[in-house]
């Protein structure tokens, strides 16, 4: 027993030795190593941290965090916003129901009709035009619906919702007051009153 001891331990000694050796060498390999490459290069792993991280990460201009600062740059032309200004009439038809006059054009109104009558302004307008024009008298009908500056109460507000049975236009109001109060027209419909109107005035 005592000589199978004294065996084991000189392979003992020898295996401790033979790792020291060659940690020794290993470590003299490294620095060597480091000595002629003047240090260590860097992994792959910090290659590619390097490549990611730009060296001078504290000069680059970061956007602001407030959302309205902007470069000029980033900034962009602004949006043309037509703003459409209020119209104080109702927008112009150019039907037959809804005719555009021009300055200087006069009409003679024979009749008006308003919704507020309880009849239908507009089938009525219409007939009455429809009987007077196969008289032989040019007679129309229209809808005034406040978009005729020279039509106005006596408080010189818009008239709205109204149809007038009307002749012309003509170039003066006594030419179109003449036309209404002619014999032929007032055989096709009597109407002593005959008010006339420069609607685009």
């Amino acid at each position: 027993m005592t000589s199978h001891r004294r065996k084991k331990k000189p392979e003992r000694s020898r295996t401790a030795v033979g790792a020291a050796i060659v940690a020794t060498a290993a470590i003299a390999g490294v620095s060597a190593f480091i000595l002629t490459q003047g240090g260590s290069k860097p992994s792959t792993a910090d290659s590619v941290r390097a490549a990611a991280v730009p060296e001078k990460a504290a000069t680059t201009p970061t956007p602001s965090a407030h959302p309205t600062v902007a470069s000029k740059a980033d900034r962009k032309p602004p949006a043309n916003h037509t703003v459409a200004k209020p119209t104080t009439s109702a927008p112009i038809d150019t039907g037959p129901t809804s005719p555009v006059f021009k300055r200087g054009q006069w009409i003679a109104v024979l009749d008006k009709y308003t919704s507020d009558t309880g009849l239908d302004a507009s089938q009525t307008a219409q007939k009455a035009a429809a009987k007077i024009a196969a008289a032989g008298v040019p007679a129309k009908a229209m809808l005034v619906n406040g978009q005729y500056p020279g039509f106005a109460n006596s408080s010189g507000e818009p008239v709205l919702d109204t149809w007038v049975v009307y002749l012309g236009p003509g170039p003066s109001s006594a030419q179109m007051l003449d036309l209404c109060s002619a014999p032929k027209t007032q055989r096709a419909y009597s109407n002593l009153a005959c008010p006339t109107y420069e609607p685009a005035g």
